[in-house]
């Protein structure tokens, strides 16, 4: 029975190994973000390779990097309740309008760059102001 356990978590190891490999060489060549869905799921990674690896990536394929936000703009990218969503330098977040049960309110997200564990908006281009209405 060990053997067949030992044999099974090499298989396991390897596997994921081999998956994790697959997805640096798609993020080795990601092509530049056109719309929102271009972007990827961002794979969990430890702080290091995140902030070396994946945010530098992001920027280099069209991802608006935190330093070149505008305070009240509104902008276009990905997160995983939203497209649009206006950036509140003050505050240091993204404004975003959600549904819940019916009802719309902002609800707020981090930039990519300030990763906290919780779901962050890659904004890729500049919206217009009359695109940030709740959609109804």
């Amino acid at each position: 029975m060990d053997e067949r356990l030992e044999k099974y978590k090499a298989e396991a190891i390897k596997k994921n190994i081999e998956r994790r490999a697959r997805i640096k060489e798609m993020w080795n060549n990601l092509p530049p973000f056109n719309n929102p869905e271009d972007v990827p799921d961002i794979p969990i990674a430890d702080e290091k390779e995140y902030r070396e690896f994946y945010v530098p990536k992001l920027i280099a394929a069209g991802a608006i990097p935190k330093k070149d936000l505008i305070d009240g703009q509104v902008y276009i990218g990905q997160h995983r309740r939203c497209k649009i969503a206006r950036w509140n330098g003050k505050d240091d977040d993204f404004e975003y309008w959600r549904n819940k049960f019916g009802h719309h309110y902002i609800d707020t997200c981090n930039h990519f760059e300030d990763d906290d564990g919780f779901a962050m908006f890659v904004p890729i281009k500049l919206g217009k102001v009359e695109d940030f209405e709740p959609k109804k």
